[in-house]
């Protein structure tokens, strides 16, 4: 007899136990003792108890070893200033955030070191807010003079150290690509996915081969090959010269319409650009400035140092299913310091930089940047409407 037949055993036989004599109770415990295999003072127990304790459900499996009511607005305070990332990032994101999280009580804080991935996305979904996707306009047009200078390269080598970078713009033009707007642009390392961003006023071929420059220099790894998509901002003359023409840093670019040939920075277009600025139209170059103070005193710090990524391991083909495994999240800041490939003097200069900054100081003036930056764009477009 389960666990669910005795209860409705029990039940069956309480009214007459409470009201059976001596005699009659001896007869009722002997019979159940024989149906249900149980000891005869658990049975007794749960005979002179409440009929309430009876009916009651229990929830099934161990107890639960955290206070949810209390963790819940750390857990969502943490996760809206780790910018919404999933939860097994989060978690890997702890030993960074939660030192520094000094309003959180210590009790509180262990348990939250010791909390689980899976427990804290089940956590995270009753705080999770809806998401609604966006599509931004393609601003891209082939350079076709310059493709044939330029080899194609769809990654079909395994890059096993830092300074393969791919890179590409985002068009800050809203829903139309008439007129002026402002551009990002985007590079990510392939290797550990450290990614810088800039701010330009125009695309043009000498305004991105400027801007690289200024990223190369800020980049803790040398420059070793840029991949590009095919667009004119990109394939021309400037850029060639920047790289000595493919001599000094390896320029390659991947296929036209072919997204996946230069997925990595793709990615990063969203989650780094888009999430941050949204969609709206940029017009002014005044906000090239506070843009690009957004992007390197502030955001890019923040996703670098602090904030996990994935790192695809392997793909498997399973019959004609293809099977991912993803390696355990880590800082772009962790894969660099563990890379065998970055010099002492590289690493030293990392670890200093990361002792400089503090996660939370870095969201909240980034919070205070974007209000000002946005309070700049109503302005700037109520006097234009004007």
């Amino acid at each position: 007899m389960n666990n669910q037949a005795i209860k409705a055993y029990i039940r069956a036989i309480f009214a007459e136990y409470q009201q059976a004599s001596k005699k009659k109770k001896s007869e009722l415990l002997n019979h159940a003792e024989l149906a249900t295999k149980r000891d005869r003072k658990v049975l007794i127990r749960k005979l002179n108890g409440s009929q309430d304790e009876l009916t009651k459900k229990t929830s099934s499996g161990r107890p639960p070893q955290y206070n949810k009511q209390y963790l819940l607005p750390y857990i969502r305070y943490l996760w809206l200033q780790m910018e919404r990332i999933s939860a097994p990032r989060m978690k890997e994101a702890f030993a960074d955030w939660l030192p520094r999280y000094h309003d959180c009580p210590a009790h509180l804080s262990l348990q939250l070191e010791r909390m689980s991935a899976s427990t804290l996305e089940r956590y995270l979904k009753e705080v999770r807010a809806s998401q609604r996707a966006f599509k931004g306009l393609a601003t891209t047009s082939p350079a076709r003079f310059m493709k044939n200078k330029v080899p194609i390269n769809t990654l079909d080598a395994k890059i096993t150290k830092p300074g393969h970078v791919q890179t590409d713009t985002v068009a800050h033009c809203g829903t139309s690509m008439a007129g002026h707007f402002l551009s990002s642009i985007t590079v990510t390392d392939v290797y550990s996915t450290w990614t810088e961003n800039r701010s330009i006023s125009e695309k043009t071929g000498k305004a991105v081969a400027e801007m690289m420059k200024d990223i190369e220099r800020s980049l803790p790894f040398d420059l070793i090959a840029i991949n590009s998509d095919s667009g004119s901002e990109f394939l021309n003359k400037p850029m060639l010269k920047y790289t000595h023409f493919g001599q000094r840093i390896a320029f390659t670019r991947s296929r036209p319409y072919k997204k996946n040939d230069n997925c990595y920075v793709e990615q990063k277009n969203f989650t780094h650009v888009r999430e941050l600025f949204g969609y709206d139209r940029f017009e002014d170059p005044k906000l090239v400035t506070l843009m690009n103070e957004i992007y390197t005193q502030y955001w890019n710090p923040l996703q670098n140092f602090f904030l996990p990524t994935f790192k695809l391991k392997e793909k498997i083909r399973v019959g004609s299913s293809i099977k991912k495994k993803h390696g355990k999240p880590q800082t772009p800041y962790s894969r660099l310091i563990n890379d065998e490939h970055l010099s002492d003097a590289q690493k030293e200069q990392l670890r200093t930089k990361k002792a400089e900054l503090n996660p939370f100081e870095l969201k909240s003036k980034l919070e205070q940047k974007l209000q000002e930056f946005f309070d700049e764009v109503r302005k700037l477009n109520t006097r234009k409407a004007a």
